[in-house]
């Protein structure tokens, strides 16, 4: 009798299991999944392609669209009321995570006593820096927009491995970049590289002499454009091309006009970098307190020159293990959806550079 009343026991703890596991099943099944608001002032093709470069990432994480997650996505024009809404929208719709893209539009998530994680774009690190000093409690995080050098001295490591020495060209009569040029020199030390300033004059459209005694084996020149905003670039490429010195710069501008390479900063770069923080915050709430990320410059420009010394191809299959991408040209098809640049103005007429001739600004190669 009490092995029968055993097995009885026994079948109905089974059965009792059984009911619970299915029941916990048909629960998950219904459950919704999770939701991501996007909030963003206005709408752009450069918005559109962060956002894109967003819900791309989440996918390759395992979050597909309609799927494994839900988007939100709102446009708040320029009004605080609206702006308003759109979160309270959000907080009614249990979203697990915020996304606001522009300042005021992150200003307005931070402006609802919400306990819903929040992740910013479109600021700068300065704004990032006061976020976080003045919502300590808020779970906020975020990219922010700072400078670039590290990209471009690492891209000198891969494009130019037997660098030992950059030269940044500086004008002498703008003043003040001792500070600019020592920051630059503590980033250089991480690459093994040793960084030196190369005098040139924006208001003589010339360079200093002392290019000629730069070797172009192991050194490189560097136009960073926050040191030098207006720089003579047409006629710094022309020098470097007589002195065989390979010109690398800081932005697409400086490329379009006559130097060899830049990384720079793309939207649907910002978007994967976004994706991978909100995909950490929905495994883990706590990612959300996680200081405010830099900007990463994630596209390699090239000028139709470097077609000529660069194996582009091998290069191409580097930077694509580390998530980044090649383009041919400035104006040239590149990863979706490329941001066309607008067309630099023409620049002033070009001097004399040291006894060189100048030639006149590049004309943009035809499309392959």
């Amino acid at each position: 009798m009490l092995r029968i009343r055993s097995k009885i026991a026994v079948v109905m703890a089974l059965a009792l299991s059984l009911g619970l596991t299915e029941a916990g099943l048909a629960q998950s099944q219904n459950k919704a999944p999770p939701r991501v608001g996007i909030v963003t002032i206005t709408f752009s093709a450069e918005i559109q392609a962060v956002v894109d470069g967003l819900r791309d990432r989440l996918a390759e994480r395992n979050f597909s669209p309609g799927q494994t997650i839900n988007f939100l996505v709102r446009e708040t024009s320029a009004g605080s009321a609206r702006a308003a809404d759109v979160i309270r929208e959000f907080a009614e719709q249990e979203v697990r995570v915020i996304v606001a893209i522009t300042n005021p539009s992150l200003q307005a998530a931070l402006d609802q006593k919400s306990r819903i994680p929040i992740v910013g774009a479109g600021i700068s690190m300065e704004q990032a820096r006061q976020i976080s000093n003045e919502h300590r409690r808020r779970a906020v995080t975020g990219i922010a927009e700072s400078d670039t050098r590290d990209d471009q001295l690492a891209l000198i490591r891969i494009l130019a491995p037997d660098a030992k020495n950059v030269a940044v060209p500086v004008d002498p009569e703008r003043g003040g970049l001792t500070t600019q040029l020592q920051e630059l020199l503590a980033a250089a030390r991480s690459f093994e590289l040793d960084v030196a300033a190369l005098p040139v004059s924006i208001r003589r459209n010339a360079v200093g002499e002392e290019l000629g005694a730069l070797d172009p084996q192991d050194t490189v020149l560097l136009l960073d454009r926050k040191l030098l905003p207006d720089a003579p670039v047409e006629a710094l490429a022309a020098a470097a091309a007589q002195q065989k010195l390979r010109l690398f710069a800081s932005e697409e501008d400086s490329v379009v006009r006559g130097a060899l390479a830049a990384m720079v900063i793309e939207p649907y770069g910002i978007g994967q970098q976004l994706g991978n923080l909100v995909a950490d915050i929905l495994d883990d709430p706590s990612a959300a307190r996680v200081p405010f990320e830099r900007v990463r410059a994630s596209h390699l420009i090239l000028n139709e020159d470097a077609k000529g010394i660069l194996d582009v191809a091998a290069i191409e299959e580097q930077l694509a293990g580390q998530r980044q991408s090649i383009i041919g040209w400035a104006e040239g098809a590149g990863p979706r959806p490329r941001i066309k640049p607008p067309i630099p103005d023409a620049p002033p007429p070009l001097g004399v550079v040291r006894g060189i001739t100048v030639p006149t600004p590049r004309s943009k190669p035809p499309l392959q």
